[in-house]
This record gives C-alpha cells, sequence and structure tokens, in this order.
C-alpha cells in the first residue's frame, strides 16, 4: 500500500513537474516571440520620430508596386537649410525640429497613407489610392502651405521649406530602389526651382540633374583657379544724377568665353555647398576694391545659407582688418529669405555688422514677405525695390502709387530706398519725382570693370538738367 501511494506520489510530482517545465516553455516562447516583435519593431522604424524607416519604405513599396491594385505614388521631401538650424541652434534643436515637421506632414496625409523618415532632414510618403498621382500632387501642395506657418522650438522661432519630389509608378517592373532614385532626383530639380518647390518625375529630370553636378563640380575648380570675377554696377543719387556707390555683382567667365548666369550657379553653389567659399572669395574681392576706390561704397550680395552661418560676421570683421577699410563703407545686401527663417540667429548677425559698422540693405523688396514686423526689427540701413516694380511704372497710375507707397514706408522706418532696374530716362524721372534717393539700373551703366565706374559720371547729366522734371510732370498731366 506504501509503496503504491509512493507511485502514486511519484506520478503527480513528474506531473506538476512536466506542467512546470511546459509552462516555462511556453512563456520562454512567448518572450522570444515577444523580443523578435521588438526586434522587428526596431529595425523597421525610426527611433527619434517613430515613423517608419528607409527599409521598412522600401519593402512596403515594393508590395505596393508588386500589387494588383491602384498605381503607388511617392513623394520625397527635405528641408532647404536644415543644416545650418544645426549648425547654429544645435543638434538637440534640431531634432526637435524634425518631430515637429513630421507631425506637420503627417496631418496632410490621409489615413491610409504612409509617412516614413528615410534618414537625416529626408522624409517620404507613399500613396496607394485611385488618382493617387494627382492626390500626390495636391498633398505636395498642402506640405508646401503647412511649412509656410512657423514652428516654435523651445525659445526659437523656426522658419523652413520643404522641397518635394514626387514619381507615380505606373511600370509594374520598376523596383523601390529605382522609384526612390527618380522622386529624389526630382526633389533636386524642385529645390532650383524658386516658385514651385515640388516636381513631378520626368525622365528629362535625369540630365538636367547630370548638368548641375558637372556645374557644381566645375564651379569646384574654377573657385580653386580663381577664375571668377566682380563687375560693378553704379548706384545714381535721385536729387544730383551723382555717383554714390556701387554694387559687385558676380561673373563666371566658363568655357569658350560663354559666361555661365548666376541665376544658375548660385543655386547650385548653395546646394553643393561651395556658397561659403564662393561667397568669401566675393566679400574678400569687394572689400579689396573698396581699398582701391578710397572713398566709394560697395554693396556686396550674401545668400541666407552664407548670411545666416554662426561665423559671418567673424568673416566680415577679419576681411575688413585684412584690408585695413572703413567699415562704413561696405554694404551688405541680403534678400527677405532671411528673414523668415532663424529670425533670432539673423538679428544676432546683423547686430554684429552694424556695431562693427557696416551698413546693411534689404534687396528685392516686394518680391517675397514684405512684413512690416520684420522690417521694424531688422532695421535695415536702405531698401531696395525689385526691378519689377519699376518695369511697370509706365503702365499707369496704379504702378506709381505703388512705388510712391513703398517709397514713403521706407522713409518712414528712415531707410533710404534704391530702385533697381531703371532702364530709361521716363523711368528714372519718375522715380525722382516719387522722391526715391538711389537710382540703379542699364540706362546709368551696365555691370562693368570697376575702372569703368567713373564714366557712369557722364550719363546721368540728363537726370539733373534744368526743368527736365516739368518736362514729364506735362507729359503726364
Amino acid at each position: 500500500m506504501l509503496t503504491e501511494n509512493a507511485v502514486h506520489i511519484g506520478y503527480v510530482a513528474l506531473a506538476l513537474l512536466a506542467a512546470v517545465l511546459i509552462w516555462r516553455s511556453g512563456r520562454t516562447l512567448e518572450l522570444l516571440k515577444l523580443a523578435q516583435s521588438k526586434t522587428d519593431t526596431l529595425a523597421s522604424t525610426d527611433q527619434l520620430t517613430a515613423l517608419p524607416n528607409r527599409s521598412d519604405l522600401q519593402e512596403r513599396l515594393s508590395g505596393a508596386i508588386r500589387a494588383n491594385g491602384p498605381d503607388p505614388t511617392l513623394l520625397v521631401m527635405d528641408l532647404d537649410g536644415f543644416k545650418v538650424i544645426n549648425d547654429t541652434l544645435g543638434l538637440a534643436t534640431g531634432d526637435e525640429l524634425l518631430k515637429a515637421v513630421a507631425s506637420r506632414v503627417k496631418s496632410c496625409l490621409g489615413e491610409h497613407d504612409l509617412l516614413a523618415r528615410l534618414g537625416g532632414d529626408e522624409f517620404a510618403a507613399l500613396i496607394v489610392r485611385p488618382d493617387s498621382e494627382f492626390v500626390a500632387t495636391e498633398t505636395a501642395r498642402a506640405i508646401t502651405a503647412a511649412m509656410n506657418d512657423p514652428f516654435m522650438i523651445n525659445s526659437d522661432t523656426i522658419t523652413v521649406k520643404a522641397s518635394i519630389g514626387i514619381t507615380a509608378i505606373h511600370e509594374r517592373s520598376l523596383d523601390a530602389t529605382e522609384a526612390l532614385r527618380r522622386a529624389d532626383v526630382a526633389m533636386y530639380v524642385a529645390k532650383g526651382e524658386r516658385h514651385v518647390p515640388y516636381q513631378l518625375y520626368s525622365s528629362d529630370m535625369d540630365e538636367s540633374l547630370h548638368l548641375r553636378r558637372t556645374i557644381g563640380a566645375e564651379l569646384d575648380q574654377a573657385l580653386a583657379r580663381r577664375e571668377l570675377r566682380l563687375v560693378y554696377q553704379p548706384l545714381i543719387c535721385a536729387r544730383t544724377g551723382h555717383l554714390m556707390s556701387a554694387e559687385a555683382l558676380m561673373r563666371w567667365p566658363g568655357k569658350e568665353g560663354q559666361a555661365a548666369s548666376p541665376g544658375i550657379f548660385i543655386p547650385i553653389a548653395e546646394e553643393t555647398g561651395l556658397i561659403a567659399r564662393l561667397g568669401e572669395w566675393a566679400l574678400d574681392e569687394a572689400v579689396r576694391e573698396i581699398k582701391r576706390q578710397q572713398t566709394l561704397p560697395i554693396a556686396v550680395n550674401v545668400s541666407p545659407v552664407q548670411f545666416r552661418g554662426e561665423c559671418f560676421a567673424d568673416t566680415v570683421a577679419a576681411a575688413i582688418a585684412r584690408h585695413g577699410i572703413n567699415p562704413a563703407l561696405l554694404r551688405v545686401e541680403i534678400t527677405e529669405g532671411v528673414l523668415i527663417s532663424h529670425t533670432d540667429e539673423a538679428l544676432r548677425t546683423m547686430k554684429k555688422l552694424r556695431d562693427m559698422g557696416v551698413q546693411v540693405l534689404l534687396d528685392d523688396f516686394g518680391t517675397g514677405y514684405s512684413s512690416l514686423s520684420y522690417l521694424h526689427r531688422f532695421e535695415f540701413d536702405g531698401l531696395k525695390i525689385d526691378r519689377a516694380f519699376v518695369q511697370h511704372l509706365g503702365d499707369g497710375n496704379s504702378g506709381r502709387q505703388l512705388l510712391k507707397s513703398i517709397i514713403a514706408l521706407g522713409h518712414s522706418l528712415n531707410m533710404k530706398v534704391i530702385a533697381e532696374g531703371v532702364e530709361t530716362e521716363e523711368q528714372a524721372a519718375l522715380l525722382q519725382m516719387l522722391s526715391c534717393d538711389v537710382l540703379q539700373g542699364f540706362v546709368f551703366g551696365r555691370p562693368d570693370a570697376p575702372e569703368r565706374l567713373k564714366d557712369s559720371q557722364g550719363r546721368t547729366e540728363s537726370l539733373t538738367r534744368p526743368g527736365r522734371q516739368d518736362q514729364w510732370k506735362r507729359a503726364l498731366s
């Protein structure tokens, strides 16, 4: 009897042991599955934004291409000037901005659209719906509009712009890698478009991108060989007709005497990171010319990318000290793009320049945001009216009234007002009548070698000839 009880107890113990082992095995398997799931999640998720990463996007894109459903469309976007934000405001601020951008972009997408972070400041959206190409274009437009509102990151107000490339995938033989490449190509083309920051991929873009990269490489070599040069355009006092100052403009003669347009190679320099070297060279050459001219003020254009760099003011100070010039003879011209992005950093740079005695002018006024609050905060020394307003000066009374208002605005803020693109004596006389301070344009002289600046003095006599204003007043009455 005792033996039977012992055997029974043994069976029970073995059963309990087996149950424990089975439970532990199941628990271990469960933990292994959980660990595998976490590993898979980590492998497919961006750790900063919690969005799907590049690997996950490629897998889902491949599936969408293979599936028997609507043609997928892919958007790729990055943030213009993000490196400057990291350099000036720090990596922590940059990370917070990326998270805020991800949230804002996601709000522009549909419920079933996929947003992923590819790395750095680059994001991608996968849209698989009927008419997805049209939907993608509308989405890109919505993202562009959403980026217009500044981001508040800690105590910094940051405005960023997005460049977006779109590729519609109609060929089911296309792989995910090629689809991403095409969207990337369209995005880089979009970077060169001032007014339409999103572009739909077409095959001719590959040639355009290759050309841009070729120009970038040649520009790098031209800088090293010192092949670029500055030319100078006179600025004339509207009241007296006297030469007041000059603007330094960059020229690249290029191969076989064919000059490359600054409108092409300057944006490429910004994209390729050459703008800092290009800008430093132009600044040094302009300051060197101020030294040669002795008393003539010279203005130099500064890219927003260059101006927002944390060392720009130090670069200016070094050039002034190196050549031993009076800082009051140097003018720095910046566009409205500086005002709407990294405002606090731009204000600090501007204060440093003005403390040195360098004047800062707002260029191309009227083509961008033209915010009165920015004009008050920055306290520019001068305002340059964009040539588009001058070209329409003779179209009717509305054009003159608009110019009159801009000139009055500049004067109310204690700024000298400069009109660009003055091409006829009629325009010059009208601007003189509207109390514009300074005139610049082909009627006085085209950009030329510095030794030709004095020649412009003889071309301005008609402005100050007695009775000239009365003649134009009678013509307009």
